[in-house]
């Protein structure tokens, strides 16, 4: 039998958490933080063993995490509970006024009168949740991220985990048409990226960020590294793309595409947050390791990224 692709798994691994009515209880009273389970265990009236069971489960897939002795919901459960949960809510309770819906698709009605039977079935709109796009994979997420900033007309706020070529050359491209562009890098997959960059960087690239650096802006302008949640950009103030990877190995779960000004203006206000605390040396430390590079053994060519 072929083996499962991994996202698959782990999406399994969410439904087959979240089907538990115990981790679902408890994954609830997560939104407002857990800080003492003796007092939780009493008020679900869940029993000592499954109550750690079920949280230790919801840690696993990453929906839950401690922080300061404190059980609260990670930006992946943040979404899943305030977002998905209640759409799913809302379909389950309509399913059968659904099933009338999709009667009428083989059949020719005039807009008003298809409006005014679903009004009359009092089917909810997911006006909301149609802003709202899955990515299910990293390189769907990396195509995505590259148009946005080729689409890009104002501005790109960039915060990843990764230091992906691609990504980084849309970003130089989006420069050269006037657009404002800052990345902020992620602390805690730099240093390893750095001790391979030379296999990584192609001899293009590296040639461009170190023009770029040179001569298209004020570095300290442009770049900050500091320890990042999750990966996740904003573009023109209302497209934002945020990346979930696994907390304990950091592989890729889902991405979103969220096409709102309300959750771009959030994710441009924690962007301003992380930017201001940002580390501006070490990224002069990063430019200078291309440069290095650059100037002594040659980088992997282009044809074997």
């Amino acid at each position: 039998m072929k083996k499962a692709e991994p996202r698959i798994e782990g999406i399994a691994d969410l439904f087959k958490v979240l089907s538990k009515p115990d981790a679902l209880k408890i994954f609830f009273l997560t939104k407002d933080g857990i800080m003492n389970s003796t007092h939780t265990i009493e008020e679900t009236a869940i029993s000592q063993k499954r109550y750690y069971a079920r949280l230790k489960e919801l840690v696993d897939i990453s929906l839950v995490k401690k922080r300061d002795g404190v059980y609260g919901q990670t930006a992946l459960g943040r979404i899943i509970c305030e977002l998905f949960l209640p759409a799913m809510e809302k379909t389950y309770d309509a399913r059968d006024e659904l099933e009338l819906l999709v009667g009428l698709e083989g059949i020719e009605l005039d807009n008003g009168v298809r409006k005014r039977i679903i009004d009359e079935l009092n089917i909810p709109s997911f006006a909301e949740s149609s802003k709202v796009r899955i990515i299910d994979n990293y390189e769907s997420m990396v195509v995505d991220v590259i148009d946005l900033c080729d689409e890009a007309e104002e501005s790109i706020l960039m915060a990843s985990n990764y230091f992906d070529v691609r990504v980084m050359e849309a970003s130089f491209r989006a420069v050269d048409r006037g657009v404002i562009n800052r990345i902020i890098m992620g602390k805690r997959s730099l240093s390893s990226k750095l001790q391979n960059l030379k296999m990584i960087l192609s001899v293009t690239f590296a040639k461009a960020i170190i023009n770029f650096a040179s001569n298209k802006v004020n570095l300290k302008e442009f770049v900050r590294v500091i320890d990042l949640p999750y990966s996740f950009c904003v573009v023109d103030g209302h497209h934002s793309i945020i990346e979930f990877s696994n907390i304990l190995n950091e592989s890729f779960i889902v991405a979103l595409s969220l096409h709102d000004r309300n959750a771009g203006e959030k994710f441009t206000k924690l962007y301003e947050t992380l930017w201001k605390a940002g580390d501006f040396h070490m990224a002069i430390k990063v430019v200078d390791s291309i440069g290095t590079n650059l100037n002594g053994e040659a980088p992997q060519q282009d044809s074997e990224l």
